[in-house]
């Protein structure tokens, strides 16, 4: 039997006296495509940083399966732009296991680094420095980033929100082609839906009191909706593809 990629036991999030869900007991299969959704408030950012590690959590406990790495895309506000330090210079953070000790560069980073900056669009932008870049070029950098050292699980938060809207349907193709040839999860967080309701095949919904969490088969029931959202909410399919409405 295959162990689960990430197994949630009793767990609480949230801050002391503060708690933001009710407690998580669930367990998520390798290989999915998850995406986090609540509202501003939720605790759907907390949820991700304590799953990453970086926020304690209240009670309760979780694991990711044996030889798990993680790759984290932060929004790229959250970066700080005073730090001078080109494209390059930023995937040889996340680059790290490609590279000697004490090495500026190597040749097994180097053949990683071009065809993947080239798949994102940013092979001109190389030795650019990374405050200079649009908010859609760091989005895609940072991206590239959180990808080049293979991660088994890919965590976006909100990636939407910076990207060049022409370069949104190229995201997902892209990191559809690499799962086919990786074999790694991602996990999406957004506050819509609808916005990636075709690139996620899991949802984990942080509702006001309770979280709901399960294949999108699932989730995406009017009344599982309207039960997790506090209001009527109706769901519209045609030719597969599906749309949340709110009545």
């Amino acid at each position: 039997m295959t162990p689960p990629l990430l197994e949630l036991k009793d767990l609480e999030i949230g801050y002391p006296g503060r708690p933001l869900a009710s407690p998580l007991h669930f367990k998520i299969p390798a290989g999915v495509r998850l995406g986090i959704i609540g509202g501003n408030g939720t605790g759907k950012t907390t949820l991700v940083r304590t799953l990453l590690g970086l926020h304690p959590p209240l009670k309760g406990s979780f694991a990711w399966q044996s030889g798990t790495t993680l790759g984290y895309v932060p929004q790229e506000h959250q970066m700080d732009l005073l730090f001078p330090m080109s494209v390059e210079d930023l995937l040889k953070m996340g680059g790290l296991p490609l590279l000697p000790r004490f090495a500026r560069s190597s040749l097994d980073f180097q053949k990683q680094v071009d065809p993947l900056l080239d798949l994102f669009e940013m092979g001109s932008m190389k030795w650019k420095p990374f405050r200079n870049l649009s908010g859609g070029q760091r989005q895609r950098a940072l991206i590239a980033r959180a990808l080049i050292s293979h991660p088994k699980v890919l965590v976006m938060d909100e990636p939407h929100n910076s990207l060049d809207s022409s370069f949104r349907g190229k995201l997902w193709q892209i990191l559809e082609a690499l799962q086919k040839k990786e074999s790694f999860s991602w996990m999406v967080i957004d506050h819509d839906l609808n916005r990636i309701i075709h690139h996620i095949n899991w949802v984990c919904l942080v509702g006001q009191q309770k979280v709901f969490l399960g294949p999108l088969s699932e989730i995406l029931k009017p009344e599982v909706l309207s039960e997790a959202y506090g209001e009527e909410v109706h769901v519209h399919e045609e030719n597969g593809r599906y749309q949340v409405h709110f009545l």
